[in-house]
């Protein structure tokens, strides 16, 4: 019960206090440049993040003297590692080498306290346990990589605060379902405050979540991935909670960020650029060259995200490596339509715009 109102708590701290933070950082000009890449054509003041931070942070710290669970205190500690660079960032632009230094050092707290850490495969192509010397830089990449990917949809309104809303949703749910406490704490404290951003974030966006918000979620995701795992792996093969497929699901849990990150970083690479340089081939991109308005994008891709995750869940019982491939198969499917379905769209609008003219002349 304790947990579900930590949800609650941090929902109504962060509509309370999100507002004057707006106007503080409207005052202070904190803000997006606008530029060619951006969506919008207004100044946003961005570093939102602050307002669903704290009091999930708050509330992670309190608890974990409540719960008496020194692990609640070292994750707090953690990812407020990460929103303090995420902050600097927003307000500074900090080189990429720091920040990627200041995710590092946090997610080997994680691996070497906690000791969560990718130690086993559980049977995806056969594999099971591998040693700690492939597990170590393994999770560090994939922290690494679920962090970014989550901070790079924040690229229009409202679609990080819905995706990870659901995520969290998720992860809450089955956390309480097994008695994880701590980690569902986090998950519910995590989904109060993002619903609560979204009250702001909704388009029109009135404020964006900056790095300070998209960095920290990426990073607390990634520990719940983790976490989620570990404790799948534990429960006994008659619990009606257990994930027989779990890698699966934990990707098709995260889908979207993950599927799009892939997508623009290999075609940057095909193209001969750093795979982090900046451009607008993100999906929201294309969803908005298609004349979607930003509403639309966010609900598509939450729909798109939550319709595989479903799909896979529902599936999980089928070994993971067949699953795994299925989604994988699908996934390149979609990379390959959506091309093509662009050049149909542009070829109706180009058509509609003849008929228009010969009626003109006619």
């Amino acid at each position: 019960m304790l947990t579900v109102l930590s949800a609650l708590f941090v929902f109504g701290v962060s509509v309370v206090i999100l507002p004057p933070i707006i106007s503080f950082l409207n005052f202070k000009g904190i803000g997006d440049k606008i530029d060619e890449r951006r969506m919008h054509t207004s100044f946003i003041p961005t570093a939102g993040g602050l307002g669903v931070l704290l009091p999930a942070l708050v509330t992670i710290f309190m608890f974990s003297n409540i719960l008496n669970d020194f692990d609640l205190v070292i994750i707090g500690l953690c990812i407020s590692m990460v929103f303090v660079t995420g902050l600097i960032d927003d307000l500074k632009n900090l080189m990429a080498i720091i920040k990627l230094v200041a995710l590092i050092i946090p997610t080997c707290i994680i691996m070497f306290f906690l000791d969560l850490k990718i130690e086993s495969f559980h049977g995806l192509f056969g594999v099971y346990e591998i040693p700690e010397m492939v597990g170590v830089p393994l999770t560090l990449l994939v922290i690494v990589f679920l962090t970014n990917a989550f901070n790079l949809i924040d690229g229009v309104d409202g679609l990080l605060s819905t995706v990870s809303s659901f995520v969290f949703m998720v992860f809450g749910a089955w956390f309480l379902s097994i008695g994880a406490y701590s980690f569902a704490l986090i998950s519910l404290a995590f989904l109060g405050g993002t619903i609560a951003f979204l009250v702001y974030n909704w388009a029109p966006a009135r404020v964006f979540m900056g790095d300070s918000g998209s960095l920290s979620i990426g990073f607390a995701v990634s520990i719940l991935a983790l976490a989620f795992l570990k404790a799948n792996d534990s429960l006994p093969i008659e619990n009606a909670y257990k994930i027989i497929s779990p890698v699966t699901v934990i990707t098709a849990l995260v889908v979207y960020p993950v599927f799009d990150t892939f997508r623009v970083f290999f075609l940057r690479i095909i193209e001969r650029r750093s795979p982090f340089s900046a451009d607008k081939k993100h999906i929201h991109h294309f969803l908005c060259e298609l004349n979607f308005s930003a509403r639309l994008i966010s609900i598509t891709l939450l729909g798109f995200n939550a319709l595989i995750f479903s799909a896979v869940f529902a599936l999980s019982g089928i070994d993971d490596s067949v699953l795994f491939i299925g989604v994988a198969l699908f996934l390149l499917m979609c990379s390959l339509v959506m091309p093509i379905s662009k050049r149909i769209y542009l070829t109706i609008l180009r058509e509609q715009d003849l008929r228009k003219q010969k009626v003109g002349v006619n």
